[in-house]
């Protein structure tokens, strides 16, 4: 079961910590905010961080050491049970063409979450570059709590407005109505795992607005408390930032790929960018029609666009917690990777914080065999966002979350307590209503012809069309009308 991470007060949600606050422990395809993080041993707790405190921009928005914490959102009483979902229940919603793979993988949207007195994001913003120094080099440990989610730090009521704002700002016209999930890779991770059949214990909100199912995950303010390791400090040594990113806390990254028939929008967190590839942004961002929307959050345009296939994704290790030069267990990371579309993996290896060995690779081959060898495990995986899909659906207007305690079911829940929501409802209403711009297809910045032409999506399959196998006419299906009789078409409605 994992372990529960303390939270500060509600005052502090919108506190700011110094620095990038991802936990990186053990785990495989992590990043559920959930119990440890990725890696193993010392030295793989990662952010950028400049320190080991909260450090708020106003009265009653710093954490003392002395303060103390509250528990987490896991600890709030669950909600009626409106379904349980196992894997045995997923066969009905087996309704997809062709295998179930990622294709079309671009850019959607991005954005740098800054410390502000009131919430600020830069669009499109910019991840730090991979500029390592001369090995070795030795490098202080890391101190301190950190955030576990900055989204919901400083968003603690609709953690998923600063996605969806830099998304529509970034994408004149964007057709909303086309896609069909939209959420962070972490919420997803804990469904793959769950499809995997690894015991994990997890809650995130769940919500149809119009016909898309976003998952929301619920960290709010917690705390990765007592960080020990490198990993902080290897980011700070290891990448550095353009001057006017160099604020930066945070920067959030959302993809836009198919699925197995299903239109994902999916945001993460960036470890950094390889140095030679980037698009400085000259444009400015959408004003969004001039509507007064409430709770938006302050915007500066600033920073550049960096294509998919420059991204990095970095792990710290540690050479005394393991068998001396045994490399990484990439059966733990692929599934984390393949969910981001990450295509290049950077392993450091330290000795009591000394760096010696640092390996860059390319995987993109590897993902795509990960992806082949493990088609069971997928076709289950599209299976279970069908089904959600249909029940969310179904129950109507109910605010809902997906629970699942250690190796049991998932369980949709109705919220306890006062019911959230994923977006105010005027955000509501403009992702909801129908799009009236002809050929958007939700690239920021990237036209066709600005695209590499020998790399349209991340990752090219040799003998195969950059065209995806599933057409976009199946991602909108409406589900409401449909029963097991008919497969869950999609199409009686």
């Amino acid at each position: 079961m994992s372990t529960l991470i303390p939270r500060v007060p509600s005052n502090a949600a919108r506190g700011q910590l110094r620095g990038r606050g991802r936990g990186r422990g053990s785990g495989s395809d992590s990043g559920s905010g959930r119990g440890s993080g990725r890696g193993s041993g010392s030295g793989n707790w990662r952010g950028r961080g400049r320190g080991n405190s909260w450090r708020g921009q106003g009265p009653n928005l710093s954490r003392s050491k002395d303060q103390p914490s509250r528990s987490t959102i896991d600890d709030a009483p669950l909600g009626r049970l409106i379904t349980k979902i196992t894997l045995g229940s997923t066969s009905n919603y087996n309704i997809q063409t062709g295998d179930a793979k990622i294709s079309n993988c671009k850019y959607a949207a991005s954005y740098s979450l800054v410390d502000s007195k009131t919430p600020k994001i830069i669009i499109p913003g910019e991840p730090a570059k991979w500029t390592p120094p001369q090995l070795p080099l030795q490098l202080p440990g890391d101190r301190g709590d950190y955030l576990r989610d900055h989204n919901g730090a400083r968003f603690p009521e609709h953690p998923m407005l600063p996605s969806v704002h830099s998304l529509l700002s970034l994408n004149k016209g964007f057709d909303t109505s086309g896609v069909d999930i939209m959420g962070c890779a972490s919420s997803l991770g804990d469904l793959l795992r769950f499809v995997r059949s690894v015991n994990l214990t997890f809650r995130f909100d769940v919500e149809m607005i119009g016909d898309t199912l976003f998952l929301i995950r619920n960290c709010r303010d917690q705390v990765i408390p007592e960080i020990r390791g490198y990993g902080h400090s290897f980011l700070d040594s290891f990448t550095s930032y353009e001057p006017k990113m160099r604020e930066t806390k945070s920067h959030q990254r959302i993809i836009s790929y198919c699925f197995s028939g299903l239109k994902c929008l999916v945001r993460f967190e960036c470890d950094g960018h390889l140095a030679s590839d980037r698009e400085d942004f000259t444009a400015t961002a959408t004003e969004l029609d001039g509507l007064n929307l409430s709770k938006s959050p302050a915007i500066e345009t600033a920073g550049a666009i960096v294509p998919q296939r420059s991204i990095i994704e970095i792990k710290t290790r540690s050479k005394a917690r393991s068998q001396v030069g045994a490399p990484v267990d990439m059966d733990e990371q692929f599934p984390r990777l393949w969910l981001r579309q990450i295509p290049n993996f950077v392993t450091a290896y330290h000795v009591t914080g000394n760096f010696e060995d640092v390996e860059e690779k390319a995987i993109e081959q590897e993902l795509l065999d990960w992806e082949k060898n493990h088609q069971s495990e997928l076709q289950k995986f599209a299976s279970i966002l069908r089904q959600l899909i249909v029940e969310v659906k179904r129950a109507g207007h109910l605010k809902l979350e997906l629970c699942r305690t250690e190796s049991g079911p998932l369980e949709l829940r109705e919220q306890a307590g006062k019911p959230r929501e994923v977006l105010p409802s005027d955000w509501r209403d403009i992702w909801a209503r129908q799009n009236q711009g002809p050929g958007s297809d939700g690239t920021a910045g990237l036209s066709d012809e600005d695209e590499d032409d020998s790399y349209p999506s991340l990752l090219s399959r040799k003998g195969e069309s950059d065209e995806s196998d599933d057409s976009d006419d199946g991602f909108s299906l409406d589900f409401t009308a449909c029963d097991p009789s008919c497969g869950y078409c999609g199409k009686c409605a």
